[in-house]
């Protein structure tokens, strides 16, 4: 499993490429194919490959993304290792930082994403999850917007709980938080008053912990209940 993940990662396997059968992969390690299915296994839960049945079936190198660390704090969460109240500090921290780096590195271009992804925040979506993500797109953004990866990569888990936690006990497709929120994260970012945009996401972020708290109680008595 390593020697095929340092294989992967020094780009000898791109992402979308097929990996060698298990009959070449078991003659280049000269391992048995119990062993190389392990390590292909292992991969998959990993995020490094996906497995695809079919004539074309096998193992695929994936684009590596922030998915697996999502999951991994969504689990954490529901064995009770990780709260709502510890999230939420953690989002105090972060996300006025991330905010205050968007609005120093705002471009044009970047300015009309931002836009555009919190105008469509309150259009109808098809499902509730859909609902829920279209409500956090501004700070997936905003994140990426940021300039820094490690940023990302620690803000994308958290919002993926935050909107887990939503959908579980948010009744239909109704209010988030007030719509004027995120407008003044906008258009501070989008002017570059860095300082601003920092204010305007702490008070954000200060103002939905309290009823993350709730909803993560519901949530929690919610997973209690008998079926």
């Amino acid at each position: 499993m390593d020697q095929l993940k340092a294989a992967i990662l020094a780009g000898r396997f791109k992402p979308g490429q097929k990996l060698p059968s298990e009959r070449e992969l078991t003659a280049e390690f000269q391992a048995s194919r119990v062993v190389v299915r392990e390590a292909i296994r292992a991969l998959e839960l990993t995020g490094f490959v996906a497995i695809r049945q079919g004539p074309a079936g096998g193992a695929y190198v994936t684009e590596l993304s922030f998915e697996h660390l999502g999951e991994a704090f969504l689990d954490l969460f529901l064995a009770g290792r990780l709260s709502a109240g510890e999230l939420v500090q953690v989002r105090l921290l972060i996300e006025p930082e991330v905010a205050r780096l968007a609005a120093t590195l705002i471009t044009p271009e970047a300015a009309l994403r931002l836009r555009q992804t919190f105008e469509a925040e309150h259009r109808p979506a098809p499902s509730q999850a859909e609902w829920v993500f279209q409500n956090l797109k501004v700070h997936y953004l905003l994140a990426e917007l940021s300039g820094n990866r490690f940023y990302q990569a620690i803000v994308s888990p958290i919002l993926r709980l935050t909107q887990e936690m939503v959908v579980a006990v948010k009744p239909g497709q109704t209010v988030i938080h007030e719509h004027a929120e995120h407008e003044a994260i906008v258009r501070a970012v989008s002017a570059g008053r860095a300082e601003d945009a920092a204010g305007a996401m702490r008070e954000h972020v200060a103002r939905i912990g309290q009823g993350l708290v709730r909803l993560e109680q519901a949530y929690r008595q919610g997973k209690r209940a008998p079926a």
